[in-house]
């Protein structure tokens, strides 16, 4: 019989004290434990037998180095499992058995690349698994239920994902508006934001934005966030990593005080202080995929010392644990995480688990909604949340005095040019300057952005919060009155130093054509950087399409070669150029023997047409045809990079 008491070591190494929880007690009468209905009412006891997963690893054997350093070793020739050669299988879950109940906290511990987050992944639905069987209650878990039980799951990753320019309080009121029943009144989702902030202590930071707070209290408000939907299971992911031991103690703590509520609390932790390590109910000891105990902390030392093993006195259990995990491949099986591997009955207690289920109905009968909030509630929240986190991110100080001293240094370059023939080419490239310029800077600030938020909105998708379109729309509404409010602060600047035309209906349509440009190439941005996963391909993808585009324009080469001269058609250059040109050059130009044009060549000519200047500057379309394309690019690029987001919605949970 498996049974955990809190028992005295012997060799004085550690005292834990003994509080009451449900024990690991798996051979016994099952009327002991609490009734099926109970639990559900309490929260939900987490059950998972043989978790098995593998993942193949190919080998990179291409570059300079294909021999001597780096050649494969024969073990890892020996580790081939089909999929042709170079493919190696590595196991990160071995039949790994265990439970997790209401009123708990169980903390997994092991060295890293021993499996800890990989079981989190699995136990909260976000990775596949090869074999094994989860329970919820008395429930088998199918995919269908962790998929709803996600919404009732609350996992805290180990990195903080924020929109960091967002303060404290707004990231958690706009979870709680996202996130609580639509039934609920608005009032009652503030009050419930203010009783996490007194839970969590949060209050003395609510209005401090989250770029700015501590490690410590970064990570409460992570947890503040999942905490708000009153979730049954909450997983966290080295909680306690990058705090100081005072933090990890409080954290703890808190942890602590909210598995009193009745919550499942599952944590991993690479190397607890002692007194964090008293605080868990339960641990979990992981080495190279391999469960090696489970029971608690107390009890775990008494393990350790029937097989010789024991903590030396005064020194920090958790760290003896440790040291005796770390596998040593020079000593091979002799080497101490080998050998509690080995010593470990995984078997017996994965058939005192299944014994113990009752095959109830379990959590798996109670209700949960699709989405807590309508499509359209959605968008308001998240137009609201993106229109305030990008006033603060684009909309800066900084940002406002760069438009200002390049639109006044452009104006002074261009200073007040005369409407003659030989300033027709400056004229054009103002314009080309203008666009390429701003055409560059949304697509590079589009690019470089979108990694993060796109690790936010996979987050927030994975635990239910909204629909990909409803952020997408917001998103694209929201933005454009701060990103266009920089160009059009240049363009009036600017466009009036250089007296490029009086006329003005003429300045208007020339932002307008500015803009378009900006907008069409922040699509292209955002296209590049959702379809391309990792950022230094990204920037090299999007640096040469941009170049390409950019010379197919119209300003440096006229006469482009037949078989690529297609490419202009996708140019967003183009068709800002050819508008903008269109524009400035609405009237005649006054010919003044520069010999600039050609029309002004021809005996006694005195000036040259709009419809001659288009014919040698090969201007194409109208305004209105160019303005109707840049439009359709920004439709075609945004919904490319909705897409294109959308299937890559199953990376939070890889």
């Amino acid at each position: 019989m498996l049974t955990e008491k809190n028992t005295p070591t012997s060799n004085g190494a550690a005292a834990f004290p003994s509080r009451p929880s449900v024990a690991i007690d798996l051979e016994s009468d099952p009327v002991t434990s609490p009734s099926p209905t109970a639990l559900a009412a309490s929260g939900c006891r987490l059950r998972w037998v043989r978790l098995r997963r593998t993942v193949e690893i190919t080998e990179s054997n291409a570059g300079l180095l294909r021999s001597s350093i780096a050649k494969p070793t024969p073990a890892d020739v020996a580790a081939v499992r089909g999929g042709g050669a170079g493919v190696t299988t590595r196991v990160i879950l071995n039949n790994i058995s265990g439970e997790a109940a209401p009123g708990e906290v169980l903390a997994m511990m092991g060295p890293s690349g021993s499996g800890k987050t990989s079981l989190l992944d699995s136990l909260s639905g976000r990775s596949r698994l090869d074999a094994g069987s989860l329970f919820i209650n008395d429930a088998p878990a199918d995919e269908h239920t962790l998929k709803r039980l996600r919404r009732k799951m609350a996992y805290v990753k180990q990195t903080d994902i924020f929109f960091t320019h967002l303060t404290v309080l707004d990231q958690l009121t706009y979870t709680a508006l996202l996130r609580l029943p639509g039934s609920m009144a608005t009032a009652d989702k503030h009050v419930e934001v203010q009783r996490i902030l007194s839970l969590l202590r949060l209050h003395s930071c609510a209005n401090t934005m989250i770029m700015s707070v501590s490690g410590g209290e970064r990570k409460r408000t992570n947890i503040g966030t999942e905490l708000l939907t009153n979730p049954f299971i909450i997983l966290l992911d080295e909680p306690t990593s990058g705090l100081d031991s005072t933090s990890a103690m409080a954290l703890t703590r808190t942890l602590r005080d909210l598995a009193e509520t009745g919550k499942t609390i599952i944590t991993s932790i690479h190397q607890p202080s002692s007194g964090v390590f008293a605080n868990f109910d339960r641990v979990m000891f992981l080495s190279g995929g391999n469960a090696v105990y489970h029971g608690t902390p107390g009890n775990s030392l008494k393990y350790l010392e029937d097989r010789g093993m024991p903590c030396p006195v005064g020194y920090n259990a958790a760290d003896h644990w440790m040291d005796l995990l770390v596998a040593d491949e020079l000593d091979g099986d002799e080497s101490k995480a080998n050998i509690l591997i080995a010593a470990w009955d995984g078997e017996r207690i994965a058939d005192a688990l299944l014994n113990s289920v009752k095959h109830g109905d379990g959590w798996d009968a109670t209700p949960v909604e699709k989405w807590s909030i309508t499509w359209f509630a959605q968008f308001r929240v998240l137009f609201h949340r993106s229109l305030k986190n990008s006033r603060s991110s684009i909309f800066t100080t900084l940002n406002l005095i760069k438009s200002v001293l390049i639109g006044a240094l452009v104006g002074c370059i261009w200073f007040q040019l005369e409407y003659t023939e030989r300033a027709v080419t400056d004229r054009s490239s103002y314009y080309f300057f203008t666009m390429t310029y701003w055409v560059f800077d949304a697509m590079f600030a589009a690019l470089l952005c979108f990694p993060a938020e796109r690790d936010v909105i996979f987050k927030e998708r994975a635990s239910g919060s909204y629909q990909l379109s409803a952020y997408f729309l917001a998103k694209t509404l929201s933005e454009a009155p701060t990103r266009l409010s920089l160009p059009t602060i240049y363009m009036t600047i600017s466009y009036w130093m250089a007296g490029l035309n009086p006329e003005f209906s003429v300045f208007l349509l020339s932002c307008l054509c500015s803009l378009l440009s900006v907008l069409a190439g922040e699509s292209l941005g955002l296209l590049v950087g959702a379809t391309v996963m990792d950022m230094e391909q990204a920037m090299v993808i999007l640096t040469v399409c941009t170049l390409t585009l950019m010379l197919v324009g119209g300003f440096f080469v006229k006469n482009i070669p037949f078989w690529i001269k297609w490419i202009r058609f996708l140019s967003p250059f183009k068709y800002a150029f050819d508008a903008s040109q269109n524009l400035t050059f609405n009237r005649n130009v006054p010919c003044d023997g520069s010999g600039v044009l050609l029309a002004c060549n021809i005996p006694g000519a005195t000036h040259a047409t709009p419809e001659q200047i288009r014919e040698e500057l090969v201007i194409e379309g109208s305004v209105i045809f160019n303005a109707m394309m840049l439009i359709v690019i920004f439709l075609v690029a945004r919904l490319g990079a909705f897409f294109s987001l959308k299937s890559h919605r199953g990376g939070e949970r890889s």
